[in-house]
């Protein structure tokens, strides 16, 4: 583009051979000013574009930590299977009190036994493979009976979402199956257990306690091996403190935000509770009414770059 703006200028200084010198040099002073102008255009042209972010000013949007309610929940893809055995435990510790046997059908909703009072329920239909004698003492959360269902389940890996939840926690779940039926509630939610393989002598169970078992009923038409999303909800928290996840960087018990106070901006690390995931309850390390920066510090383009 230069070199015709060239060719054009030198074409116009032949034009002017034929003027007359009064008007000659009107004619040079426009010439001066296209070259002037041709120079400025190729000098621009040639040099390269530069977008100089850091002198670019990066509004940030926030969020204002808040109280309010939760629902810890969990969701996780998994494979229906054929169920396993689960434990009912001990809500307390104390002398375990039973009328039933190693055998007995049990329906759901029917008492296997007592500890001072507190009732200890089966939820689901199911036959007594292993029960605490009557009167012995337990400790809380002692897997009193063993009992099998004859169904399927869905297993799910829960050990962080348990260690976020109080013991003898009540747990539902929903659960829709792959290009199947559903959303369909689950009927029940325990802890499944595990033969001993070690104890060839007697028959004897290990609990499973960071795997969550959801029991599908009987009327249900699954079969084994088809893909399931599960989503297990816990009680409901009230007035807690809560920000949304996409402003925390880190996961698990610990996090980092980004607080923003007096115009400063301050990393800080936060302790972090239950989830229902959007929002997450923060135990500790910031305060209700504090602003927060709603980009997380690990995806701060500002402290990337």
């Amino acid at each position: 583009m230069c070199q015709s703006r060239s060719l054009f200028i030198a074409d116009f200084s032949k034009i002017l051979g034929g003027i007359p010198l009064n008007r000659y040099k009107k004619g040079i002073a426009s010439l001066l000013v296209i070259c002037a102008f041709a120079l400025t255009a190729c000098s621009s042209n040639n040099q390269p574009q530069r977008n100089d972010v850091s002198n670019i000013t990066q509004s940030v949007e926030t969020v204002i930590a808040q109280r309010g309610s939760l629902t810890p929940t969990l969701s996780m893809q998994t494979t229906v299977i054929q169920a396993s055995p689960f434990a009912l435990s001990s809500p307390i510790n104390g002398a375990f009190e039973t009328q039933l046997d190693v055998g007995d059908k049990l329906i759901a909703g029917d008492v296997i036994g007592n500890i001072d009072g507190n009732e200890i329920k089966v939820p689901v239909d199911g036959i007594i493979l292993s029960l605490t004698p009557s009167g012995e003492n337990v400790p809380k959360n002692y897997p009193v009976a063993i009992v099998s269902y004859t169904g399927f389940a869905l297993n799910v890996e829960a050990e962080n979402y348990l260690k976020t939840l109080p013991e003898s926690v009540a747990l539902h779940a929903k659960f829709q199956i792959s290009n199947g039926i559903g959303p369909t509630e689950s009927i029940a939610v325990v802890t499944p257990v595990t033969e001993n393989s070690e104890d060839m002598v007697l028959q004897s169970f290990v609990p499973q306690t960071t795997t969550l078992q959801c029991l599908i009923g009987q009327d249900v038409d699954v079969k084994p091996g088809q893909s399931a999303t599960v989503v297990i909800s816990a009680e409901t928290r009230k007035d807690v403190l809560i920000l949304p996840l996409s402003v925390i960087a880190g996961k698990q018990d610990k996090g980092m935000v980004t607080v923003i106070k007096d115009g400063e901006e301050v990393q800080t690390e936060v302790v972090l509770g239950a989830s229902d995931g959007a929002y997450i309850e923060i135990l500790s390390g910031i305060e209700e009414g504090d602003v927060i920066s709603s980009l997380p510090p690990n995806l701060d383009p500002r402290r990337n770059s």
